[in-house]
């Protein structure tokens, strides 16, 4: 029985490629053919992939600028041709770079609200007037969507920003880049599944409890199950020249911190999701630092309050008693001096009268007495 022949491989649907062999074997009852096949940049035996078909050809969802290593050979279904020998035809599909688009770095993060941003980078020999827009096939489906939102880098579309897509995030899509300039120019094509490149938003109301230390944060709300969710909270001691950073990984929405006191730290979280919930290669961005100040050493208000009470009472304590022991008092607060006790005449006879005691009491002196000049000798 002669094996399978002529090996070629056709494009198909979008991100699609159909293998195909020739066949001389006569009989087509209860007989099949496997396909094995992996890409050329990886050798591992787990990178291989197998396919069983009834018919002369399969098709593929490939990466095929990564170029492919096909072989396919006779299968036996029951026990009257279950002695086909072992024979492979191979065949190596290394195609040259410039039959695809001209970009490299095709890559996607899909996030809540089923919105995507894809991004790639333009070849330095792209050709003048060259346009690039991005499609996506979902595996086994016929629907093709375009990308309705681009990012230009001058003239040129180098992403696909704010894309509402309409996918199962676990569901395989191919997610292809084509040129406008070259009709006959093969897509550059990464086949994913949007689970593995999920990224989730910001953890929001980071808070801590200053009595325990305890961390506490939110996730907005989002399409996976909260107990998908993986975290890292990060704590950095701020007091320290260098800022040393501390990173633990979580699997709850809270953590109780082990601080010094006196010391500045900023907290912040991120997050993702985890292995068993088709795990992602994409943490969430960090969350604002969550500043902690070092705890204050100073005294309360209410203590701070109690001691001037106390020490205005001591200092006043303190006055009286000087004032007492050196009779202050006495000398500062002198008595005023009763006009009644040296003029008696004045308030008993005049009733206070001044101009009456005055023209009472004439002056003694009427007579205008001489100067007599007087010198006085030095001695």
């Amino acid at each position: 029985m002669n094996p399978p022949t002529d090996v070629k491989i056709s494009p198909g649907r979008l991100g699609e490629y159909i293998v195909s062999w020739s066949s001389n074997c006569t009989q087509k009852d209860n007989i099949s053919y496997q396909l094995d096949y992996r890409y050329l940049d990886t050798i591992t035996e787990e990178s291989w992939k197998s396919r069983t078909v009834k018919i002369h050809q399969k098709e593929l969802d490939l990466e095929f600028h990564r170029g492919l290593f096909a072989k396919v050979k006779l299968l036996g279904n029951d026990e009257h041709n279950s002695n086909i020998p072992d024979y492979w035809t191979e065949k190596i599909f290394d195609p040259p770079r410039d039959l695809f688009a001209s970009i490299n770095n095709l890559s996607c993060i899909f996030y809540d609200n089923n919105y995507m941003n894809c991004t790639w980078d333009i070849n330095k020999e792209t050709p003048q007037g060259a346009q690039y827009f991005l499609s996506y096939r979902q595996t086994n489906e016929d629907t093709v969507t375009n990308c309705t939102n681009y990012h230009k880098d001058g003239q040129r579309n180098v992403a696909c920003y704010g894309h509402k897509y309409e996918i199962d995030s676990i569901d395989e899509v191919n997610i292809c880049v084509s040129e406008s300039s070259n009709k006959t120019t093969l897509p550059f094509c990464r086949k994913m599944h949007p689970a593995g490149f999920y990224k989730l938003y910001t953890p929001i109301n980071v808070t801590i409890n200053e009595n325990t230390d305890e961390v506490k944060w939110k996730l907005p709300k989002g399409n996976v199950n909260s107990s998908c969710y993986i975290y890292e909270i990060k704590i950095t001691n701020r007091s320290n020249r260098g800022s040393i950073q501390n990173v633990e990984n979580l699997t709850g929405g809270k953590y109780v911190i082990s601080r010094d006191q006196k010391k500045k730290y900023s907290v912040q979280v991120r997050g993702k999701v985890v292995f068993e919930c088709y795990e992602s290669i994409f943490w969430s961005d960090w969350s604002k630092p969550l500043i902690i100040e070092p705890n204050s050493t100073g005294l309360s208000v209410l203590t701070i309050a109690i001691l001037v009470t106390v020490i205005f009472v001591v200092i006043v304590l303190l006055l009286v008693f000087i004032c007492t022991k050196c009779k202050l008092l006495s000398k500062i607060c002198q008595p005023v001096p009763d006009p009644k006790e040296k003029f008696k005449d004045l308030f008993e006879d005049c009733n206070g009268d001044f101009q009456k005691w005055i023209n009472k009491n004439p002056l003694l002196m009427t007579k205008t007495e001489d100067c007599i000049p007087a010198s006085v000798k030095e001695v």
